[in-house]
């Protein structure tokens, strides 16, 4: 779980927002997250990016709705976290950190299948 009480770090700021969350979504964050919060809110699009693909390989069970749930919330944290001015964020870097996951980025890369494309 998350770190003692002290300055604001990605982790404490995370915790903060998890204590509101449903409690099997937050107990489903942490362990996604935990290896990635030295990186900052790449590294929570990435966790969030990991746990897109794990919830999408799998069979369509309520483990994986919790999964895809999950890397949804996580993707919204770190765009929040971006955009924080607490953690040294902006419009401007949520903004960045968008462009970088999206369609056209990280997600477009990972999940986008040119032979699903529909016709103009």
């Amino acid at each position: 779980m998350p770190a003692e009480p002290g300055p604001l770090t990605l982790e404490t700021w995370l915790a903060r927002r998890l204590e509101t969350a449903p409690p099997e979504l937050a107990e489903a964050v942490w362990p996604l997250v935990r290896e990635r919060l030295a990186d900052g809110e790449d590294g929570l699009v990435q966790a969030a990016l990991a746990a897109l693909e794990n919830a999408t390989e799998g069979e369509a069970t309520r483990a994986e709705a919790v999964t895809l749930l999950a890397a949804d919330a996580i993707l919204t944290y770190a765009l929040e976290a971006a955009a924080d001015p607490a953690l040294g964020g902006s419009a401007a870097r949520a903004s960045r950190l968008a462009e970088r996951a999206g369609p056209g980025g990280l997600i477009g890369e990972r999940f986008n299948d040119d032979s699903t494309t529909i016709p103009p």
